[in-house]
């Protein structure tokens, strides 16, 4: 039984790793005024440069080269996030509107 589970459980993983994506911690995900002052291509330096130090930073643990960083604005009391993914070190593309920072633990 024990070894079913094991598979099981392998198999599940396998199949979705490839396209693994941050879950979106709430709400959001949307391509709002927030996640437009990012474009397409450029480095984690330079989207620091826009928003300041990340919030939140997590490795793909199905694809190393890729990680999800947020991004705080709004007021303290209720942040919201802009979630960006870069591959290769490079933007791939960004949401905004989330309520939380981005994770990959909940995708997988």
């Amino acid at each position: 039984m024990r070894l079913v589970w094991v598979l099981g459980a392998a198999l599940a993983l396998g199949g979705c790793m490839d396209g693994a994506t941050p879950a979106s911690g709430g709400a959001g995900g949307g391509q709002g005024a927030e996640a437009r002052k990012l474009s397409a291509g450029m480095t984690q330096a330079q989207a620091d440069a826009v928003f300041g130090l990340d919030a939140g930073y997590e490795r793909n643990p199905a694809n190393w080269d890729e990680s999800c960083v947020s991004y705080a604005y709004g007021d303290a009391a209720t942040p919201r996030y802009v979630h960006a993914v870069f591959r290769g070190g490079r933007l791939l593309r960004a949401t905004d509107g989330h309520g939380a920072i981005c994770t990959y633990g909940a995708a997988l």
